[in-house]
């Protein structure tokens, strides 16, 4: 089932016209198989079979394999074009999970592990408090929150700037990340609301966080 040089071009042109750069695939085949792979994200597309009937198994990111059978060369191209849009789609939407876990792990660990945990001083304090106020007005124009979720919501962000007076930076980044992650949890406050949160007050606080080594943090 070896493909010819017009069959093999006309995959190119499927994967290309689906949104992918061929560049960043493989097309390795013999007289049993061929197969096209993604190597960016190792999805993969595997042809088999003959003229008369091809089959496929195809990969897309993290999703289960998906075979195909009784194709014909026209279904092929077809199922190629598909592939490499499904890919692209899937490259390009974020894992809204795995970012917020990266951003509660960039205001929970290193490099703020070696941060002294001294006191805010009132003019941090004061940044604390801004940002806070920042937060509330961007979840209260930029999210659909019920009245009892924005409500918890902005009790939990009142908690934490009032902590900022009684707490160390060390112990206070640590209360920032379980409140916030806890919203999720108790008060099923979407994701990307909570990420977003997140990236709001490590961009805003770093230097407030760990002030001794923010600059070498600073582009």
């Amino acid at each position: 089932m070896r493909l010819v040089k017009w069959q093999r071009n006309s995959i190119f042109r499927a994967v290309e016209e689906g949104g992918l750069d061929p560049r960043e695939c493989t097309f390795a085949y013999d007289d049993e198989t061929s197969r096209i792979i993604h190597r960016p994200s190792q999805s993969y597309f595997l042809l088999e079979g003959s003229p008369l009937s091809y089959t496929a198994t195809r990969i897309v990111g993290d999703n289960p394999s998906f075979p195909l059978g009784s194709l014909s060369w026209a279904a092929v191209k077809e199922r190629v074009g598909r592939w490499a849009r499904d890919v692209k789609e899937d490259v390009d939407t974020p894992d809204l999970w795995a970012e917020l876990q990266r951003e509660r792990e960039a205001l929970t660990v290193s490099p703020y592990e070696d941060a002294e945990n001294t006191p805010f001083t009132p003019a941090e304090q004061a940044e604390i408090a801004e940002q806070v106020r920042q937060v509330k007005a961007y979840v209260k124009t930029m999210s659909s929150l019920s009245e009892g979720q924005m409500a918890s919501l902005e009790w939990k962000l009142d908690m934490l700037r009032a902590a900022a007076g009684r707490m160390g930076r060390q112990d206070w980044r640590g209360v920032v990340g379980g409140a916030i992650l806890g919203a999720i949890v108790t008060d099923l406050i979407p994701a990307e609301v909570v990420q977003h949160i997140f990236g709001m007050l490590l961009k805003a606080l770093i230097h407030v966080l760990a002030p001794q080594i923010s600059p070498l943090l600073t582009p």
